[in-house]
């Protein structure tokens, strides 16, 4: 008798540290698939790098139609990657951003922006991107829609502010359309019914209500400023408010600050 209570005693004790390191174990597998997805995430990119500058003479091949459905399929990857990975909202994805990816994540960490130049631009650059979110336990993903000739840009940041009953997210968007012609402007977003409303209108302007807050300027007038990119546009939490500089009459950045801040339901013009 006492020899099966003392082996019952130990299979019991077995279990207990099974079930204590089953944590541990889903981590470490969770880990490596989304090391191995973004191996095979980086492996598509760099087919974007190969059509953008392939030199070769076989007239059977059009660079550009290559370079195109590399980015199709690129996109189509990380989107299915990050709808279906749910790890991958807070995975750092060092390897990828080696390779020009921009990842900007909100504070709240429920919400990603990844953006890429699909490189089919001269000195008017073309992006990409893709849109990622959190919305109650699952994770989805979205990529961005944009008009024909629109070259579309890049987000650096995601700042987070709740207000008029919504978690409201901006993102910090980016624009290169020639070597000196560039455009700034924060974008919203807010998640209702488990979907992504991007450019719902929050900027309240005499015309009428605006969906972002944005300005073209001169990359010259700022490029001996040390940081990249170039930040000419501040959100203060504490006080709700949005800062962007005036743009003179070429173009140039000046010194001179417009405010905007929040009400509670948009944002309003507050003064120089």
């Amino acid at each position: 008798m006492r020899t099966f209570e003392a082996g019952a005693s130990k299979n019991l004790s077995m279990r207990k540290v099974l079930i204590a390191f089953l944590p541990f174990f889903s981590f470490i597998s969770f880990a490596q698939d989304v090391k191995k997805t973004e191996q095979d995430l980086v492996l598509h990119f760099k087919k974007i790098d190969y059509w953008s500058t392939y030199k070769g003479n076989d007239a059977r091949i059009n660079s550009i139609d290559s370079l195109q459905k590399a980015n199709e399929i690129f996109q189509q990857k990380l989107m299915e990657y990050t709808s279906k990975q749910p790890a991958t909202l807070t995975y750092d994805f060092r390897a990828l951003k080696k390779e020009a990816i921009t990842i900007a994540t909100s504070t709240d960490k429920k919400f990603r922006i990844y953006s890429w130049d699909t490189k089919a631009g001269g000195t008017m650059h073309f992006f990409k991107n893709v849109y990622q979110y959190q919305a109650g336990s699952k994770v989805f993903s979205k990529s961005s829609k944009t008009e024909e000739g629109d070259s579309g840009g890049w987000f650096s940041e995601i700042f987070n502010l709740n207000g008029n009953g919504k978690h409201i997210y901006m993102g910090y968007f980016n624009a290169i359309y020639s070597t000196s012609d560039a455009y700034q402007a924060i974008k919203f977003f807010t998640i209702t019914n488990n979907e992504l409303v991007d450019n719902p209108p929050l900027i309240k302007t005499k015309s009428g209500m605006n969906h972002e807050l944005g300005f073209g300027f001169n990359f010259f007038s700022v490029a001996n400023r040390k940081e990249r990119p170039v930040k000419l546009i501040y959100f203060d939490s504490a006080q709700k408010t949005i800062k962007i500089p005036v743009v003179n009459a070429k173009s140039e950045v000046t010194k001179k600050i417009i405010i905007y801040k929040f009400s509670g339901k948009y944002f309003e013009y507050q003064g120089k």
